[in-house]
């Protein structure tokens, strides 16, 4: 295990900066600094008023970006230990290894974002050098063939996992998923069939197929409890067509379902530009009254202006830090930070992953106002949902207690 006292962390992002502070604090170093511009760091450096032994630095940053940095680095004579961090796609990271090499800077590895607490570990807590990314998707090989008439017979359902008040347990709505039940082979997980949907372009008919299902299903849903509110993930590749907004209301009418029904998720780490497109189809879609969400918050590379400069209403921390809320402390760190932000910008926050009552009782000292997760139920078939409801009806909060 490599130990270091003082560590520098370099991210135009406080919220990567809070993430890697609540890490090596939690590592017990003794020394954290952070900088949010590169030229920051740099006249810290220069000043010796500190002697870094660790400077972790992220490659895409305005004014100075990591690579130039690296090259400072090695005019100031830098001798302690560096790491780097990548949220662009691709082998970026190998070749600012290389360039770390000719710089003669000792460069201890680099990862890719999102930031994963066993890819921190396994740079900073092994002797070996890690510099290959982490590789989180899965691809579910198929055809275009095979996808298209998958599409056409449409395999694809939607499936509902609840969202519940933290304070007593009662439903509020649910998020759709989608799943592939694909005949002769059983279910399909989304996260084995949406990258090569996206991939081959599949995402946007896929995308509305899954959207007339659910306006389906709520003539079912919204008898038993007309107050419900339905999530649904819009794909970044759809987010700057600027007919989006006008499709969905048609395909809405149609059904007669009112906005007051359906929101609308985004994935933070789908980066998403502050271009006119973009600006103006989220915009339009809060002036007809939908909520919008960024999903997965605090595993994302986009910087954290994101959360000004969209008119998002909801942010949902993801799951992979809400699980382990009780007994890492790094994760309890993230979402402290994630919920200062949230506060900020007037957000109200989702939590993802609640698995048990310890868990629940956490998030809601904390003030957090809705959950999901396994504690409350599985993702379901509209059928199951149907009878979800009714439980609920007859027995209301059952699990707060």
């Amino acid at each position: 295990m490599q130990n270091y006292n003082s560590v520098l962390i370099v991210d135009d992002d406080p919220v990567q900066i809070a993430v890697l502070t609540a890490y090596f604090a939690g590592l017990k170093v003794k020394s954290i600094h952070g900088a949010e511009d590169s030229t920051v760091a740099l006249d810290m450096l220069s000043k010796k008023s500190t002697d870094f032994d660790l400077i972790v630095s992220d490659i895409q940053m305005p004014n100075m970006d990591g690579i130039e940095f690296m090259r400072h680095l090695k005019e100031l004579g830098y001798s302690g230990k560096l790491a780097i961090i990548s949220g662009i796609k691709g082998n970026l990271i190998d070749h600012a290894a290389r360039l770390a090499k000719l710089h003669n800077l000792q460069l201890i590895g680099g990862i890719n974002k999102p930031l994963k607490k066993n890819a921190l570990d396994a740079l900073f807590l092994s002797n070996q050098p890690k510099t290959a990314l982490v590789n989180n998707a899965g691809e579910y090989k198929c055809t275009n063939a095979d996808f298209a008439k998958a599409l056409k017979n449409r395999e694809f359902k939607p499936y509902y996992q609840p969202k519940v008040d933290v304070q007593n347990g009662r439903i509020i709505g649910a998020e759709v998923l989608v799943r592939w039940i694909k005949p002769d082979y059983g279910t399909i997980a989304p996260n084995l069939f949406i990258p090569f949907a996206e991939k081959k372009g599949f995402m946007e008919e896929l995308t509305f197929l899954v959207f007339e299902k659910v306006l389906s299903d709520l003539s079912r849903f919204l008898p038993l409890r007309s107050d419900l509110i339905f999530a649904f993930n819009l794909p970044p590749t759809m987010i700057n067509k600027t007919a989006l907004p006008a499709q969905l209301m048609a395909r809405m009418k149609s059904a007669n379902v009112t906005s007051k029904s359906i929101s609308f998720e985004i994935t933070e780490n789908s980066i998403l530009n502050l271009e006119p497109a973009t600006l103006e189809v989220l915009s339009r879609l809060r002036i007809y009254d939908f909520d919008i969400a960024i999903d997965d918050f605090g595993t994302g590379s986009s910087n954290i202006n994101i959360l000004k400069d969209f008119p998002y209403s909801e942010l949902k921390l993801d799951k992979s830090y809400v699980s382990t809320i009780a007994t890492d402390n790094f994760s309890k760190e993230v979402v402290v930070a994630a919920i200062k932000l949230a506060r900020q910008q007037g957000m109200c926050l989702v939590a993802e992953g609640v698995e048990d009552r310890q868990t629940w009782d956490i998030i809601r000292e904390m003030g957090i106002e809705y959950a999901q997760g396994y504690y409350f139920a599985k993702p379901m078939d509209a059928s199951s949902f149907c009878e979800y409801i009714t439980s609920q009806k007859d027995d209301q909060g059952a699990n707060a207690a």
